[in-house]
């Protein structure tokens, strides 16, 4: 198999990601893989954390920087310091557990050019509140609307790409936080990759996070700003294959 770069974004996670780490690695045994953490910013003992596991294996790389920055942001940084052919973007908090990985791998290779997975696709197992259920679903209708993106679920920490696919919708992409996998996946998909959905399994911890009404709005308007380039400016054009 090709070499596999799994992208770890972390923020003020200095007392669990070493285990995380190690957990990760473990599920990975057998691949040609390395891990990329990406310190977004911690004000914690990430870094040294990080730079620790760097030291005690060599397959292991740290992109860090010393302010918050987002997920999105990470993720870039995280991507232009990996070299692998098959790139995983992969939550650090382990709420999904990292054995699915090898599920998504095996699905990329059915022909697909990126694999995401969805709380909301029969065989998915996920916990969480009524409010959270209730703002996916509108959020869920409001990027279909919008963006013309049929997934059920965007938002899933867990995805695997070609990476053909992320050097040429990374260019693009502008949102640095809450709506950027929204910006990502309506990329891709204006250029005609082929996206895969397959059912999430979340058992670390119950699902129940919430998101603060700043972040919702900060969120809808990113997503309206997404809407614009793509319809008004037409700014996401010129790459389709």
């Amino acid at each position: 198999m090709s070499l596999v770069s799994v992208l770890m974004p972390a923020y003020n996670e200095g007392k669990t990601l070493e285990n995380a780490v190690k957990i990760t690695m473990k599920e990975l045994r057998g691949l040609d893989y390395e891990i990329v953490i990406i310190n977004d910013g911690s004000t914690d003992n990430t870094e040294e954390v990080a730079r620790m596991l760097c030291e005690s294996y060599k397959n292991i790389k740290l992109a860090s920087y010393p302010e918050n920055r987002g997920k999105g942001y990470a993720l870039k940084k995280g991507f232009e310091k990996s070299v692998g052919d098959i790139i995983v973007f992969f939550d650090s908090d382990l709420e999904i557990p990292p054995f699915q990985i090898r599920r998504f791998l095996k699905a990329l290779n059915n022909g697909y050019d990126v694999v995401i997975g969805s709380k909301y696709l029969p065989g998915a197992r996920v916990d969480y509140s009524m409010k959270r259920r209730l703002f996916s679903i509108w959020y869920r209708s409001l990027v279909k609307v919008l963006l013309k993106l049929d997934v059920s679920d965007t938002q899933v920490g867990l995805k695997v790409f070609r990476r053909e696919v992320l050097e040429n919708a990374f260019s693009k992409i502008l949102v640095k936080k809450y709506a950027f996998d929204v910006e990502l996946l309506t990329v891709i998909n204006m250029y005609g990759y082929r996206i895969h959905e397959i059912p999430i399994k979340i058992e670390h911890n119950v699902f129940n996070s919430s998101m603060t009404y700043r972040e919702i709005v900060r969120m809808f308007i990113d997503t309206l700003a997404i809407f614009y380039r793509k319809n008004l400016l037409h700014y996401y054009d010129g790459e389709d294959r």
